[in-house]
């Protein structure tokens, strides 16, 4: 609470029982407090108001009262959750409409100095070697003993593959050997053409599904 004297040592004088003021305050953190006006003589307007550096910092919730002869204003003083760790600036009181202004200092925000200083411990632990780090060191030096699993499983992989192309390539030059010899055979027995068109559509017709069949069967087509 700042309590501000008015007329006390002579007409339009100013005192002040707190030159600064300090208000702790955290990011996002909000706080009031009153200033107390005190008037010695015949009643008068008091204007307060705040410097450009704590604009948008403190609020004076009754800017310009009419002091009879003791009144209590209330401020509002605030730091955003963005905002930096402190703001500097200057409360102003006037009095007979501006015949004479004084003000004092506030300071919102945690202090950087004094007992305010915070050390950050670090654990021992943390300077032991990462286990993960470790086994991985370990490890480096055995890929030579990986090497034939490796390569095992490579020629693994080949192989199948090729046995697949392979199976694949015999089967179809198998079915068409067939495909010929039993067209060949049917028309050897003097069947009609349209029988034999029929005939040779339904040997196309098995022939089509066999391939389908084998080809959603072998692995290299999964």
């Amino acid at each position: 609470m700042q309590v501000v004297h008015i007329n006390r040592l002579g007409i339009n004088s100013i005192e002040f029982d707190m030159e600064s003021m300090e208000i702790p305050l955290s990011a996002g953190e909000e706080q009031s407090f009153e200033i107390v006006l005190i008037n010695y003589s015949s009643p008068t307007h008091v204007h307060i108001s705040v410097s450009d550096t704590l604009k948008h910092n403190v609020t004076i919730l009754e800017d310009n009262p009419y002091v009879t002869h003791e009144d209590y204003v209330p401020v509002v003083v605030r730091i955003p959750f963005d905002g930096k760790k402190i703001y500097q600036g200057d409360i102003f009181v006037t009095v007979s409409h501006g015949a004479r202004k004084s003000s004092f200092s506030m300071v919102l925000g945690q202090s950087l100095t004094g007992t305010d200083t915070r050390y950050i411990q670090v654990d021992d632990a943390l300077s032991a070697p990462n286990e993960v780090y470790v086994k991985k060191k370990k490890s480096a030096g055995t890929w030579k003993e990986q090497l034939p699993d490796i390569s095992l499983e490579v020629l693994k992989c080949n192989y199948e593959y090729v046995i697949s192309k392979a199976t694949v390539f015999l089967s179809g030059i198998l079915l068409l050997v067939l495909f010929i010899f039993t067209v060949s055979s049917v028309f050897s027995y003097g069947i009609s053409p349209a029988q034999g068109f029929y005939l040779a559509v339904v040997l196309s017709i098995i022939f089509t599904s066999f391939c389908v069949y084998l080809l959603i069967k072998l692995p290299i087509f999964k």
